[in-house]
């Protein structure tokens, strides 16, 4: 490489998903791909805050091997103002992960996106502490309560702008590596139920901003968990086996990739 690119890696949203992010990181760091800038909606916003702390997710995945049974009990705090999920619970474990840090700590700038109930636009969150931009984040309407913020209420940030690519290009990342958790092949399956049709309709809206979002990336990794998130109960989703599984598809998805990142970095 002549001259070193500025890269910025956008995570998206995606709920457990959530989990191939840290497979994709994983590959990328092994191949020494530069990560200059971070972004992150919803469930990219906490492995992306991970990454931007820490410098690295291996430990994160450890610590999701090893606390795999911490998670689910952690979604029994309900409430019944707002939402479903008070979210103290979740504050109280991701501020252990975290140390209470400030955005000012990060070792690589750090960008999360959350949606504002009120206006229905997307908020940046960028400064301050990084726990409460991660639960502004990942604040999916009716199951969490909103987060509180100024004048705002915030919410999931991928109901805005679920793979936040913009945000790196306005920032000074020469190139953009995107990665979208919304899959066309979360569509085949023509069996439905009223829960079903809601749910898909859901993932119907994400899917096509989803595309509206990565319009402007440079390189866009799109991991395939339809088929595998099908065959596990969601009270199965947090088992070693499937926690494993989920980040291998993100390693698979990256290592395809590898050559044509390295080739428009200039690093072949």
């Amino acid at each position: 490489m002549n001259k070193k690119m500025k890269v910025g890696l956008a995570l998206s949203s995606g709920g457990y998903r959530g989990l191939a992010h840290i497979g994709v990181i994983k590959v990328l760091m092994e191949n020494r791909i530069p990560i200059d800038f971070v972004s992150g909606a919803s469930a990219g916003s906490l492995v992306g805050a991970y990454l931007a702390l820490f410098g690295e997710v291996d430990s994160l995945e450890k610590l999701i091997l090893k606390n795999s049974k911490d998670f689910l009990p952690m979604f029994f705090d309900f409430s019944l103002i707002g939402g479903f999920i008070k979210g103290d619970k979740l504050q109280v474990y991701l501020d252990k992960i975290f140390h209470k840090a400030q955005f000012s700590q990060t070792k690589i700038p750090l960008y999360i996106i959350a949606t504002d109930l009120v206006s229905g636009q997307p908020v940046t969150l960028s400064s301050g502490k990084i726990v409460p931009a991660v639960l502004g984040s990942i604040s999916v309407p009716l199951i969490f309560r909103p987060l509180g913020f100024k004048e705002k209420l915030l919410v999931d940030g991928g109901l805005s702008d679920p793979v936040p690519v913009n945000i790196l290009k306005k920032s000074g990342a020469e190139k953009v590596i995107a990665v979208n958790l919304y899959h066309k092949n979360e569509f085949v399956n023509k069996d439905f139920t009223i829960s079903k049709v809601a749910l898909r309709s859901t993932r119907i809206a994400l899917h096509n901003l989803s595309k509206i979002s990565v319009h402007d990336a440079d390189i866009i990794l799109n991991p395939d968990t339809s088929t595998y998130l099908e065959s596990i109960k969601v009270s199965k989703y947090f088992e070693p086996e499937n926690v494993k599984k989920i980040i291998s598809i993100g390693e698979k998805e990256a290592r395809r990739y590898i050559p044509e990142i390295k080739k428009q970095l200039g690093m072949l």
